[in-house]
């Protein structure tokens, strides 16, 4: 089943201005908006953490791809009554994962809870932390492209071949543009081919290339950060030796 974990953005920073009441009243009034969303898509909330949440969509990934989207866009009904009331927007990081997972419960007699437990949950947990990193809304893994019953009507991109804090083995990790805001989401469309290319030749270790198609993308979509990330990878890259056997992926050392 695909896993779905959710978050939050600088959530913290807004806590400290809030009394204990009002953190209750925020984060209930927040999770009224959203959570509907995931039950509409037949998934199953397995547990809230805070501002964050765990679900799990035992029919497939279409199911949490809509629920993601549709989470968003809930957000954004919310942003506008907060923008009335003089209050900052908020944002959401989205990770959706797939794969065999079983869901049960844990603890003692006296305290029980629900919970995922699986090395695909732990994946899909790091998969929502790098949305910050990249600065966007919803990622999804390769798996769960692959598992799209109708992968044409979402506008998906190819961000990196990475291996998290963690883990051994590298995994892709590709955005869904569906889900921003305009006209962020008709500049990366855009500049989809420009991207895509860039990539293509950051990995064949055609930096000057590569670099060409990033800084092209500046001219049209600046606030691109997934851009910015490459342009500073290949200033890394060529400041130091490439490791040997280098294939375009990227090793985070934190979570």
């Amino acid at each position: 089943m695909a896993i779905m974990f959710s978050d939050l953005r600088s959530f913290t920073t807004m806590a400290e201005q809030m009394t204990p009441q009002e953190n209750f009243n925020f984060i209930n009034t927040y999770l009224q908006q959203i959570s509907p969303e995931i039950r509409k898509h037949n998934g199953f909330i397995v547990k809230y953490m805070g501002d964050g949440l765990m679900a799990v969509f035992p029919d497939g990934v279409d199911d949490a791809i809509q629920a993601g989207i549709m989470k968003v866009e809930q957000l954004k009904k919310l942003n506008q009554s907060r923008k009335i009331n003089g209050e900052i927007p908020l944002n959401i990081g989205i990770g959706i994962h797939v794969g065999d997972t079983m869901v049960a419960i844990i603890g003692d007699a006296n305290r029980m809870q629900a919970d995922a437990l699986f090395d695909r949950v732990n994946l899909t947990a790091r998969l929502e932390s790098l949305t910050k990193y990249y600065g966007v809304s919803l990622l999804i893994s390769e798996a769960v492209v692959k598992r799209l019953s109708q992968p044409e009507k979402y506008h998906i991109r190819f961000l990196d071949r990475a291996i998290v804090k963690g883990r051994q083995e590298a995994i892709t990790v590709c955005e869904v543009l569906d889900v921003e805001v305009e006209p962020v989401r008709s500049l990366k469309i855009q500049t989809l081919p420009i991207f895509d290319e860039g990539l293509e030749q950051y990995c064949q270790v055609n930096f000057a290339n590569a670099q060409d198609c990033f800084e092209h993308i500046v001219e049209l979509n600046p606030a691109d950060k997934p851009r910015q990330i490459y342009l500073r990878r290949i200033q890394e890259l060529l400041k130091n030796s490439l490791p040997a056997n280098w294939n375009g992926v990227w090793k985070f050392t934190q979570k």
